[in-house]
């Protein structure tokens, strides 16, 4: 597993294009950046606990961050983008999900319940798994595509942005969860 202080600088210079993403996912194995990518997975699942729906429904006015109810539900919709690209670049005959986020910001519900929240993060969590394990060794590590957003992205590279993805929304739900407790 990489650790956050690595991680953290590593995400942020390609993030900030000092490096290439393409570069960033070099610099790790595959089976390290999965690993770590199910290990944020399972932080974002221990941000649900303990928290009342009002408080996964709580936004600031003085912050720009979603609620917890918003972080979870667009994860989970944006997650389908990230098993199509895994299937894209493999050679794995899952089938693609039709409804897949194509722009930033998608699939954020305002309100939803915790308990739905987690039934549905534990299912979006099985899937990717599915995938990432249909995928990982049916890939051509050197097969590559070019995103208008991310640049040339091979398979590990498509694994560390959904990552980065997973990283930047647990950040910003670890302070919600903090401002709710205290605001509501």
């Amino acid at each position: 597993m990489i650790p956050s202080d690595v991680l953290t600088p590593l995400i942020l210079s390609a993030f900030t294009k000092e490096i290439t993403w393409l570069e960033a996912s070099s610099r790790y194995s595959l089976d390290e950046f999965i690993e770590t990518f199910f290990y944020t997975r399972e932080r974002t699942v221990e941000n649900l606990e303990g928290l009342t729906d009002q408080q996964a429904a709580f936004s600031s006015p003085a912050h720009s961050f979603w609620s917890v109810s918003e972080s979870v539900t667009h994860l989970i919709y944006t997650q389908g983008f990230y098993h199509n690209k895994l299937l894209d670049i493999s050679t794995s005959l899952l089938p693609h999900l039709v409804e897949a986020a194509r722009g930033f910001g998608e699939g954020a519900r305002q309100n939803v319940p915790v308990k739905d929240l987690r039934v549905s993060l534990n299912a979006a969590t099985e899937r990717i798994q599915v995938v990432i394990e249909q995928t990982r060794n049916s890939h051509d590590p050197e097969k590559v595509e070019v995103s208008s957003a991310f640049g040339v992205c091979n398979y590990k590279t498509w694994v560390l942005l959904m990552l980065a993805h997973e990283v930047d929304h647990l950040r910003q739900m670890a302070a919600m969860r903090r401002l709710a407790r205290t605001n509501t």
